[in-house]
């Protein structure tokens, strides 16, 4: 009795397990893991056991819990769909009480997960805005000229989470690479006043297993359905050369284990701007870094900007701030136009200010930058076969 128990829970642990790595994106789980003193073989598959296609989006999550002699099978359809895994207002989960004030320019709705003192600052002057906050926290005062105060109709909101699985694999495919040749570099590499068009490369992608320094360069290739990819094991770094800035152009992606900086008259994606929000481009621009990525003075990037550790805006970033661990704006001519979400803020004055820089929260952003897979679970669809 006991075995076939064993067996049955397994088994559904199973099917938990292949749904929750789906909704992280991963097409295939299939394998055989330990629990407990029994195992599991999951398999996900995108056709019924007789070999026949499923309809499109439906998803198939098969798992075998076995304990003794004792076997239980079970499966699940789900249906799948794509979804922006971004809301329409950008959160500042914080760390503590959060302070606005100073010459911070803040226009359009905000979520705060703390206690919120509005003493200075230029709130809702272009946009009305509307501070949010959770059950058991205020804004003061809860009114303002152009703002409003009160709870959020889903009362709690969190940052969404973000597969890194896709980004962190092509950093060990940098890490792992032991010979030179022209798109995969072991070691670094400095370029200096040259034009690389990615798009040259077999997988329009450059690897190094180091660090990348372009100095007055122009980088181009990559369309919105395959964009270019520059990796580097270690930081990747962007300058001025005598006058000549370094520009990328759209659709290209940074990948970077340690930093991404942007530094000088760079210019990350075309300059947009001439349009109105609604009217732009589709683009697939995007830097991901481990630690820190620093969009500085005189830097102007168009890019969903993800960074576990600081992503620190000086200079003018269009697009999304994800940042899971900190966001710093701490001079007054940063800019950001689209959307924060961020773990703890951090200003002139320290964390959990918001006292310099403009925020325009318009959320105009290129839904195709980071889309996922939505998954739910078919009624009556869970059988033992």
């Amino acid at each position: 009795m006991y075995s076939a128990s064993q067996a049955k829970w397994a088994s559904l642990s199973g099917i938990e397990y292949g749904l929750y790595k789906a909704e992280l994106g991963e097409a295939d789980v299939s394998g055989t893991y330990s629990f407990f003193n029994s195992t599991i073989v999951i398999d996900t598959l995108e056709t019924y056991s007789d070999g026949g296609s499923l309809p499109d989006f439906l998803y198939m999550v098969t798992s075998r819990g076995t304990s003794g002699a004792a076997i239980r099978d079970y499966r699940v359809l789900s249906k799948k769909s794509l979804r922006a895994i971004w809301g329409n207002v950008s959160i500042i989960e914080g760390t503590n009480d959060i302070t606005i004030k100073g010459s911070v320019t803040l226009d359009d709705s905000l979520y705060i997960g703390q206690d919120v003192d509005v003493t200075a600052g230029t709130i809702g002057a272009t946009v009305h805005t509307h501070i949010y906050t959770p059950p058991g926290t205020a804004v003061d005062p809860t009114l303002g000229t152009n703002y409003t105060s009160g709870l959020h109709p889903r009362e709690w909101l969190f940052n969404p989470d973000f597969n890194t699985e896709p980004y962190d694999s092509m950093i060990a495919i940098a890490g792992g690479l032991t010979s030179t040749s022209t798109w995969r570099i072991n070691g670094s590499k400095k370029y200096r006043n040259v034009t690389i068009n990615l798009n040259d490369s077999p997988d329009s992608t450059l690897y190094a297993n180091g660090k990348f320094t372009f100095l007055g360069c122009t980088i181009t290739g990559g369309d919105t359905t395959r964009p270019a990819v520059i990796v580097a094991k270690t930081d990747i770094l962007a300058n001025e050369r005598r006058g000549t800035e370094t520009t990328f152009g759209d659709n290209v992606v940074l990948i970077a284990d340690d930093d991404i900086l942007l530094r000088g008259a760079t210019q990350f994606g075309l300059d947009w701007s001439g349009l109105a929000p609604a009217n732009r481009p589709h683009t697939f621009n995007m830097m991901y870094g481990y630690d820190l990525i620093l969009i500085d003075d005189d830097v102007e990037a168009w890019s969903s900007t993800f960074s576990t550790d600081d992503i620190r805006l000086n200079g003018t970033s269009y697009g999304i701030v994800y940042a899971p661990d900190k966001f710093t704006i701490s001079k007054t001519g940063a800019y950001l136009e689209g959307a924060i979400f961020a773990h703890k803020y951090v200003g002139s004055a320290g964390a959990n200010t918001i006292n310099r820089g403009t925020l325009n929260l318009n959320h105009y952003f290129n839904q195709d930058f980071f889309k996922t897979f939505d998954f739910g679970v078919i009624d009556n669809s869970l059988l033992e076969f």
